[in-house]
């Protein structure tokens, strides 16, 4: 006599229909999750560009700053240069042999 072997795991006992609408149901799931995951990516990018344009402004604005100290500098350098070479105490010559020729001064923005 011959035994029939009868496999009884549950992946025998499914029924397809039920295999197939537990699978279309975890494919749902995976989609809402990238469709989750994507939507944080952008937003998070947006986030990021703000805070570059923030920093990026900051970073403007010091730089903006230190232009005008820096000008400002190199003008009052310029007057003192000036009135030692009107008071007779130097020459242009002199100051420039020495290193202390007028500085050339850039406009402001």
């Amino acid at each position: 006599m011959t035994d029939t072997y009868t496999d009884t795991t549950d992946a025998a006992v499914d029924d397809p229909a039920t295999v197939i609408a537990e699978g279309l149901r975890r494919l749902a799931e995976l989609r809402t999750f990238h469709e989750q995951a994507l939507a944080d990516l952008e937003a998070g990018k947006e986030t990021g560009r703000q805070r570059v344009a923030e920093v990026q402004a900051e970073v403007d604005n010091d730089t903006a700053r230190l232009n005008d100290i820096v000008i400002d500098a190199a003008n009052e350098f310029n007057e003192e240069s000036a009135r030692l070479i009107d008071t007779g105490w130097a020459t242009p010559k002199v100051l420039a042999d020495r290193g202390l020729g007028a500085i050339r001064v850039p406009k402001k923005k």
